[in-house]
């Protein structure tokens, strides 16, 4: 796949940003370019009848360099097969309308941006009408589009959108522009070849480690282990003699070596004599345990409550009381951190492969001491986000070390790097306690939560105010239950935190499910026909009928494994997922997943499946081997042989249901990772009788 970098001109005239854009899988010349004709600032028609879709979405795997075309796609009546795909620069106008900046995360692409690209379909749809129609002088309603072609019916008389597009680009956009029905979706809903496909099987997908500039020097980093600490003492006299090495400089908490190659520069790293001070290095896995058990007996702030929980709990006659942990868990991304920056001037351009092009830019504008309007941000193909793109620090040293030696640089951190500084997963406790009713049922439920505070980071302080974010999740919200009170208590975490994928479910997804089993095992009852009798009349009684179903929960199974269930919601979707389990040599074997998912509207099905098997795998993983651990102040595990991931011969049979549904899209990228620790862990349950209250579940 060919990178074509566009004039400020061809940029505005495909309504990319004028901070850059970034030209994917185009290898057309510049004259057809320009005679692109742009209908709005998300589409343009060539003559040819190639119609260029921009997305702002980041492609990191979950699909929406398809997706988010395919809507467009849709309501413009386009063929889709004609349609090339453009990724957005930095460039407000490609806000998420849901978050209010432009950003990829919180599977809230297809979810914010779909109602405005219906619209802008629809409007790029009827001005090619409008066109049509002055073209033959005939009503504009007598006019049809479908597959890039308009015909009027009365005369037969038909034009291609390309034929169409300069004319049309002269239309006024209808004010309101009418969307199809549901019923005459052709697109949506339907199975498509994904775009981005053909050029990661033949090896022309650009990533930023693919980028390559006149002139550019590569570099490799070594940062304080200690989060916090910094260089305090550095002789590099070895290391400056080494081949191909041309300068040291200095990044926020520690250096860069920047040589001709990469591997010149990772060599000549290990000879630098560098020594680091500062951060919490009396810090161990054992204190932060300590930490979120004194918050846990604490109280923690509420974030919700209704009723008199104490007085119920102290009246019944039957108490449940649990408390689960989860660990520090890394992003693991198969490509790690890396950036491409050139600071020229004034000037700062960065290749870079970020979710959040709004920070990634504020934070380039930042390193490079130049104003914000002087940087263009290139977004590239990721090789795996999942929340860790999110954060600037890869972006700000690339930067930093560019405007150091006056050179396009390209920085690629080691294994080693990229896992121990990392924004981790916090490590966190839940303890659950409930009043049961005759029948079992939870009459009265407290919930008190500690962790790492990721919205603390983020924003610099809660103001005193509950950390609602770390409680996504704990409980469902449709349970009624006439006592219930939810707390949580940040305490200070020796690492940094942040967004791992499905972020706060993830960890209270298992400590919820996990509960409710425990529940039904009080209550003596079936673990799925009692989620059945809570959840009834709820949209999430559905999906966990569907799962059950296909699961074939109401029969044996195979000798030597039991079943697990667990169900979700998270983004806007209702995950429920059955694992059949045994165990090998004591350690567990997840044989078989069915998902049965509810996310609204279902925009490409078949990516949908993909991702039910992408978050199982993510989440299976962290379930049984996940632990970041801390020592000294620092991450123990350097690399994949301590932190294991699911290898391909224990990949479990994953099998997908869709719950038809009307309602509005929801997220897809992260709602499989929740449900699979639970379900694994209550298989296990089912199965040796002992339950697990603590991941990972393999020790």
């Amino acid at each position: 796949m060919k990178v074509v970098t566009l004039s400020r001109r061809e940029a505005l005239q495909l309504g990319l940003a004028a901070t850059g854009g970034l030209l994917l899988g185009c290898a057309t010349s510049g004259s057809r370019r320009a005679a692109m004709a742009r209908l709005n600032a998300w589409v343009a028609v060539a003559p040819d009848g190639t119609i260029t879709i921009v997305t702002p979405g980041a492609e990191l795997g979950q699909g929406v360099y398809t997706s988010l075309p395919l809507i467009l796609a849709e309501d413009m009546e386009a063929d889709f097969g004609a349609v090339q795909v453009v990724h957005a620069g930095y460039d407000p106008a490609y806000n998420n309308p849901m978050k209010g900046y432009q950003a990829t995360g919180q599977s809230a692409a297809v979810r914010g941006y779909c109602p405005l690209l219906r619209r802008l379909g629809a409007s790029a749809r009827d001005m090619l009408l409008a066109a049509a129609a002055e073209r033959w002088q005939v009503p504009v309603e007598e006019c049809r589009a479908e597959r890039s072609v308009v015909r009027h019916l009365k005369s037969r008389r038909r034009a291609t959108f390309g034929e169409l597009a300069e004319a049309a680009a002269r239309q006024t956009p209808p004010a309101e522009p009418k969307l199809k029905p549901a019923s005459g979706f052709r697109l949506i809903g339907s199975k498509v070849a994904r775009k981005d496909s053909p050029a990661k099987v033949d090896g022309s997908a650009q990533y930023s480690i693919d980028i390559v500039l006149p002139g550019m020097v590569h570099a490799a980093v070594r940062v304080s282990p200690v989060p916090g600490g910094q260089v305090t003492r550095l002789d590099a006299a070895r290391a400056r003699a080494a081949p191909g090495v041309i300068d040291i400089v200095p990044v926020d908490g520690g250096v860069a070596v920047v040589a001709a190659t990469w591997w010149q520069a990772k060599q000549a790293l290990e000879l630098l004599d560098i020594d680091f001070a500062g951060g919490a290095t009396e810090t161990n896995s054992a204190s932060v345990d300590a930490d979120l058990a004194r918050a846990i007996a604490g109280g923690g702030l509420v974030v919700r409550e209704t009723g008199d929980v104490e007085a119920a709990l102290r009246d019944s006659a039957r108490v449940i009381e649990v408390e689960y942990s989860a660990p520090y868990l890394a992003h693991a991304t198969m490509e790690p951190m890396g950036c491409v920056a050139h600071v020229e001037g004034n000037r700062c351009t960065v290749w870079a492969p970020t979710q959040g092009p709004t920070v990634a830019h504020a934070a380039a504008a930042k390193a490079a001491g130049v104003p914000p309007a002087n940087v263009a941000v290139h977004r590239m193909f990721i090789g795996g986000g999942f929340g860790r793109r999110y954060e600037t620090d890869f972006v700000t040293q690339a930067v930093q070390i560019s405007r150091a030696v006056g050179r396009p640089v390209k920085l690629l951190w080691s294994r080693e790097e990229d896992m121990t500084h990392d924004f981790y997963r916090p490590a966190a406790r839940m303890r659950y306690r409930a009043a049961l009713a005759a029948d079992g049922s939870p009459r009265a439920v407290d919930i008190v939560g500690a962790c790492g505070s990721i919205l603390a980071r983020l924003r610099g302080s809660l103001d005193g105010k509950a950390d609602a974010m770390s409680a996504d999740g704990v409980l469902d919200w449709e349970l009624s239950i006439p006592h219930l009170r939810i707390r949580h208590a940040v305490v200070d975490s020796p690492l940094p935190v942040g967004t791992w994928r499905s972020v706060s479910h993830s960890q209270n997804g298992f400590f919820k499910e996990s509960f409710v089993d425990e529940l039904a095992h009080a209550a003596g009852r079936n673990p799925y026909e009692y989620r059945r009798a809570l959840l009834a009349g709820t949209r999430q009684a559905a999906v966990l009928d569907l799962a059950a179903d296909k699961a074939g929960w109401g029969r044996p199974p195979p000798a030597g494994r039991a079943r697990g269930i667990a169900i979700v919601a998270s983004y806007g979707s209702i995950v429920a997922q059955v694992a059949e389990v045994s165990l090998e040599d004591g350690t567990p074997r997840v044989h078989r997943v069915v998902c049965a998912v509810d996310c609204g509207l279902a925009i490409d099905p078949h990516n949908i499946a993909a991702q039910m098997e992408s978050g199982v795998v993510y989440g299976l993983s962290a379930a049984q081997w996940g632990e970041i651990t801390v020592e000294k102040g620092a991450v123990a595990q350097r690399n994949f042989h301590q932190y294991r991931v699911l290898r391909m011969n224990e990949m479990p049979r994953i099998e997908t249901y869709l719950v038809p549904s009307n309602e509005p899209p929801g997220g897809i990228g992260e709602c499989a990772v929740p449900p699979i620790a639970p379900a694994v862990a209550n298989a296990l349950f089912a199965l040796t009788g002992k339950r697990l209250r603590r991941l990972p579940l393999v020790t």
